[in-house]
């Protein structure tokens, strides 16, 4: 069995594997950097560090959304991030068996594999792609 985080950017659903978050954060100011791609939030203050704040509909782009009060900070041995989402829904489990898989052509496709939950579809999202791109995103001055 397989645990989700859940969570939503404009009408779609989409989750990450519990193992690749490392907090749900409330309630947290976002303080904006100026000069830097809309894609980039801001900054928050998590446990002493500084850590960069992705709004995800901008990413994925999607119109710019409104983030919600709850931050899903991802795990990451060199940098973290936090995803700016509008909403994280409760955390399910799942039957991998009962997933789909999905391929991209050109390899840079966010998510992994699709799932039915519930009476909705879920994208689950690739952890490594996803760093990978904020990575690319965050070097040199861009991030924190």
């Amino acid at each position: 069995m397989q645990q989700l985080l859940p969570f939503f950017v404009g009408d779609e659903t989409y989750a990450l594997e519990l193992a690749e978050v490392q907090e749900v954060v409330e309630d947290k100011t976002i303080y904006p950097f100026p000069g830097t791609t809309p894609i980039i939030a801001g900054a928050i203050s998590f446990h002493g560090r500084v850590i960069t704040v992705i709004e995800l509909a901008r990413l994925l782009d999607f119109p710019a959304g409104k983030i919600g009060n709850r931050l899903i900070v991802l795990t990451n041995q060199q940098q973290q991030f936090a995803l700016g989402v509008e909403r994280v829904d409760k955390i399910i489990t799942i039957d991998p068996k009962k997933t789909r898989r999905m391929e991209s052509p050109d390899g840079k496709n966010y998510i992994t594999e699709v799932i039915q939950h519930s009476g909705r579809v879920i994208n689950l999202f690739d952890h490594e792609q996803l760093k990978l791109q904020l990575t690319e995103l965050c070097t040199g001055d861009a991030c924190v």
